[in-house]
């Protein structure tokens, strides 16, 4: 009898753990190994092409001051409560780092959000989410990097291109330009 009891114990275990390598195989084809900024692969995203998507979305900048730097609003409402974009460009036109943030007061909120990038992008690298909460960093393939603080009201979300697009000039001199400006 205790044979009996064993096989079918070791059986129930096989097949349950079959089931959990399916669930997880299922799970992780989903998550992204690039990062995307509102719908727009953000490793080598051009400033003008976010500004584009922004603009199809009704989001407007505001005056900036600083070279490289724009910065936006979301709204009152904002993206599952947060309201403000700032982005930082490199000379070439092409992001470095994008920083969403806001007081979110809806736990709820902040735990919608930290969801939603767990599903989209897997498990953290490094820090933990309870329940949507916490201090954690998605390293992507895409050499981006996603950093989620929603640990109290104020929350962020930083977006950073590690290895940002840098156009380089060919190294040659265009007399005709430089006559015209003298």
């Amino acid at each position: 009898m205790p044979r009996v009891i064993t096989s079918c114990i070791l059986a129930l275990f096989v097949l349950v753990s079959q089931q959990l390598w399916a669930n997880t195989q299922a799970s992780t084809a989903r998550v992204s190994g690039q990062s995307e900024l509102f719908g727009l692969p953000f490793n080598n995203l051009k400033l003008s092409d976010l500004g584009e998507q922004l603009k199809s979305m009704g989001v407007e900048s505001y005056p900036s001051y600083q070279d490289g730097m724009q910065s936006y609003s979301l709204g009152p409402e904002g993206i599952l409560g947060v309201t403000d974009l700032t982005i930082q460009s490199n000379e070439s036109g092409y992001l470095v780092q994008a920083l969403l943030s806001g007081v979110v007061k809806s736990s709820r909120q902040r735990r919608a959000l930290g969801d939603l990038l767990l599903k989209k992008y897997g498990t953290p690298s490094s820090g933990r989410l309870d329940n949507g909460l916490g201090d954690v960093e998605w390293r992507l393939k895409d050499y981006t990097k996603i950093h989620l603080n929603n640990t109290s009201v104020d929350v962020s979300v930083m977006y950073v291109d590690e290895r940002p697009k840098v156009i380089q000039s060919s190294g040659r001199i265009d007399v005709e330009s430089l006559s015209r400006n003298n």
